[in-house]
């Protein structure tokens, strides 16, 4: 387990904030053994690839791979006996970074149809040159293991969603705009080849002005301090007034989509996938599409093809498997984290009532198509922002939360699923049928 950091001063009996991600060098530790994420840039993943993973899952692992919400996928049940495998099997894939600080560093989430047509540039060419420049540059071997890049090419769908510290995006007149989370209204905006020195440099500043604060790991912190021209200057870099174009939540990906460019979209309940269906799904992308799948950071894949017939035919099967190919899928409007008894800190099952609680969570849903977090405690890892209604597992029952996250005061403590499916049929008819 070399290279976790070691975080200090958490409370007694609070959970434990770990401030990173298992990693391939840095695996983490569950309840159903080691986790380890295979590294990705960019959003292309090749068929083979996945075939790869998929076997290393089934050799290595439990079988199981998670998508995560960084659009990386990761392996579960790992143990201390197999992880060197595991390993060696990932470098062989093209799945494994040059060394653990390369791992550490590179955090990208690229646009999910990059170098496809639809975009102003290609976001996966940028995310290769960014890469390459974090992994070259030795003071950004600081950077927290969670701070991340997004690069959107202002092709569907959309990362306006995505919480990134630094973002790479399409803007007016053939420009690109680079910008901090926390202050969206100032940007740097310069020509495409700019885009990525820029990014490197604006990381270099948060480093240095944040001087290894725990505190300040994230960037919209450290704007919140010091504010947005501060950490421009810093990277001598002029910011200006800005007005980012943002467009819909990604609401429509799934299924077979033919506009601009054909693919099928196709989703796990929580991104949650067993070896022998990503083997199916990479045999479909040969079948009917280019060979190769794309990874998004809402835990779905998209297979480009050809034609729209050929997407259908990829989510009819899929269809047939029990995955979630429609946006209107209930289970969309639920979301969780592993909880027990995979994971250590969890108090209690999150994923084993979805049947009952996600029609329910569908009519409380919000804009962005989710009306329920199931956390397993307190720290909230799979939705860091609020929902309609947050559930907290606690020594096996629950607190709800409204409006609010995990961390949020309860409004109801200690229920049980009887009295949760109850809560929550309540607040439905409140949607729907206000008090006037």
């Amino acid at each position: 387990m070399s290279g976790a950091p070691e975080i200090k001063g958490r409370r007694p009996g609070a959970p434990e904030v770990k401030g990173w991600c298992p990693g391939a060098y840095a695996p983490m530790q569950s309840n159903d053994g080691l986790l380890m994420r295979a590294k990705i840039v960019g959003s292309r993943i090749a068929a083979a690839q996945i075939e790869a993973l998929a076997e290393i899952a089934s050799a290595c692992g439990n079988g199981l791979i998670d998508l995560s919400q960084r659009a990386q996928l990761q392996l579960r049940g790992v143990s201390e006996a197999t992880l060197g495998d595991a390993l060696q099997r990932l470098d062989a894939a093209g799945l494994l970074a040059p060394d653990a600080d390369a791992e550490r560093v590179t955090n990208i989430v690229a646009a999910p149809l990059a170098g496809l047509g639809v975009g102003a540039f290609d976001a996966n060419a940028l995310a290769a040159e960014l890469a390459q420049g974090l992994q070259a540059d030795a003071s950004l071997r600081a950077l927290p293991p969670k701070f991340l890049f997004a690069i959107d090419d202002g092709g569907p769908p959309p990362l306006d969603d995505v919480e990134a510290d630094i973002r790479i995006e399409a803007a007016q007149g053939d420009r690109v705009a680079v910008s901090l989370a926390g202050g969206d209204d100032r940007a740097a905006v310069l020509d495409p080849a700019e885009a990525v020195p820029a990014a490197l440099s604006l990381a270099r500043a948060f480093v240095g002005l944040r001087d290894g604060a725990f505190e300040l790991r994230r960037m919209r912190r450290l704007v919140a301090r010091l504010g947005v021209d501060a950490v421009m200057n810093k990277a001598e870099i002029i910011a200006e007034a800005y007005v980012r174009p943002r467009q819909a939540a990604p609401a429509a990906f799934l299924g077979a989509v033919g506009t601009s460019v054909c693919y099928a979209g196709v989703a796990a309940p929580f991104g949650r996938w067993t070896a022998a269906e990503l083997l199916r799904l990479a045999a479909l992308a040969r079948e009917h599409g280019s060979s190769e799948l794309r990874l998004t950071p809402w835990r779905a894949f998209l297979i480009p093809t050809e034609t729209r017939e050929a997407a259908q035919r990829i989510v009819a099967e899929a269809a047939a498997r029990g995955l979630i190919v429609s946006s209107d899928d209930p289970r969309l409007a639920v979301v969780a984290c592993p909880g027990a008894p995979e994971c250590p800190q969890a108090q209690g099952e999150t994923r084993a009532h979805l049947a009952r609680l996600a029609p329910l969570a569908q009519k409380l849903a919000g804009t962005d198509g989710v009306g329920l977090h199931l956390s397993g405690c307190a720290k909230g890892c799979a939705r860091p922002k609020s929902a309609p209604v947050t559930l907290i597992a606690s020594n096996g029952l629950f607190d709800l939360v409204e409006n609010g996250g995990a961390g949020d005061a309860a409004h109801l403590k200690g229920l049980t699923i009887d009295a949760l499916e109850s809560a929550l049929a309540a607040r439905t008819k409140e949607k729907l049928c206000p008090t006037p």
